[in-house]
């Protein structure tokens, strides 16, 4: 899947939409892919220490705070990797570090193969669209609670319509369209209806 995918992917175009000329270590297309969706991160968010304000301090600060994030990939569980960071911590020497947990869940991950992406696949098909599976997004979104214990329901993405640049200043979506293989807003609305009657089949 992540072999097709990224045949049909831009390699220059996903470049230019991050702002970036190469991958980690250099890595080639394929296998910046497969690293993309195979393995777990640590993200820092924001690092806040010392003094800043007017004048000199010339002490050690007394606190310092790091927020991160850690992004999970299937069979590995929110509390193991909340434990797992503690550890790292205390095996360099920083044991007495306080860790607050503010959220976070397990992975989740669905079948491409499952009723509901077929279903999905099908409407994007008579749409026109030539559907690109991918493995899993490198963002985050609550799906365990559908695709883990007790449930283990199938849970994924879809609709029609385009949007970019999530929780970015250059965020958006469009509403009306004048390209006729772009849907709009109603487009997308209408492909939710399309994608239920198809999954009721």
């Amino acid at each position: 899947m992540i072999a097709e995918a990224s045949k049909r992917r831009s390699e220059e175009s996903s470049k230019k939409s991050l702002s970036v000329s190469h991958w980690i270590d250099d890595l080639p297309w394929l296998e910046a892919n497969e690293r993309l969706v195979s393995q777990p991160t640590v993200n820092i968010e924001g690092l806040v220490g010392g003094y800043t304000g007017p004048g000199g301090k010339t002490i050690l600060p007394h606190r310092a705070v790091a927020k991160i994030d850690m992004r999970l990939v299937p069979d590995m569980r929110k509390d193991d990797a909340v434990a797992a960071l503690r550890a790292h911590l205390a095996a360099h020497g920083f044991g007495d570090l306080e860790v607050n947990v503010t959220g976070g869940y397990d992975p989740t991950s669905t079948a491409s193969s499952s009723r509901l992406v077929q279903a999905q696949v099908a409407v994007l098909k008579r749409a026109g669209s030539s559907p690109v599976l991918w493995p899993r997004n490198a963002g985050s979104y609550p799906g365990y609670v559908f695709t883990g214990a007790p449930l283990k329901l199938a849970s994924g993405h879809f609709g029609l319509g385009h949007g970019s640049g999530a929780h970015a200043p250059d965020e958006y979506y469009v509403i009306e369209s004048t390209n006729p293989k772009l849907q709009g807003f109603d487009g997308a609305v209408m492909s939710f209806v399309q994608y239920l009657y198809e999954l009721a089949k």
